[in-house]
């Protein structure tokens, strides 16, 4: 009889053991499982900060890169005292090719008859021939 019983709780006990010997190597598996996606997660952090490291611009060469670009048109409107002259500058800022900066506009009023500055160079001139974009009607006042 005390033998039927030892033979009963053996039965019983067996397949907890089995459950937890089971989630154990379950437990074993994933953890060295973790621990390889970690190892590889690490080395290809590292390759990319190496190729980083040896990719980054010095502060020349991103200065190299920068580049402005500038346009300078002289306006003609007639004006009530006489025609009237604007010398326009339209500036913007690059990078590469991607612009960094929307147009700066400025505008200088010569008046009337004036000599356009030294630097100006050879500028377009925009009239009423020219287009109709920038010129202002005598009568807009």
């Amino acid at each position: 009889m005390a033998f039927l019983g030892a033979e009963f709780v053996f039965w019983m006990i067996l397949p907890i053991l089995v459950a937890v010997g089971s989630a154990y190597v379950v437990w074993l598996l994933m953890q060295s499982r973790i621990r390889v996606l970690a190892a590889q997660y690490q080395a290809a952090m590292a390759k990319m900060e190496n190729e980083y490291t040896n990719r980054r611009l010095s502060p020349e060469e991103l200065l190299a890169d920068l580049r402005m670009e500038r346009r300078r048109f002289v306006r003609r409107v007639a004006g009530a005292k006489g025609p009237e002259t604007t010398l326009i500058t339209q500036e913007r800022l690059y990078l590469r090719n991607l612009p960094l900066t929307s147009w700066m506009q400025e505008e200088v009023v010569l008046g009337s008859g004036e000599e356009l500055p030294a630097e100006t160079g050879l500028v377009p001139l925009l009239d009423g021939s020219t287009g109709p974009a920038l010129v202002v009607p005598a009568s807009a006042s």
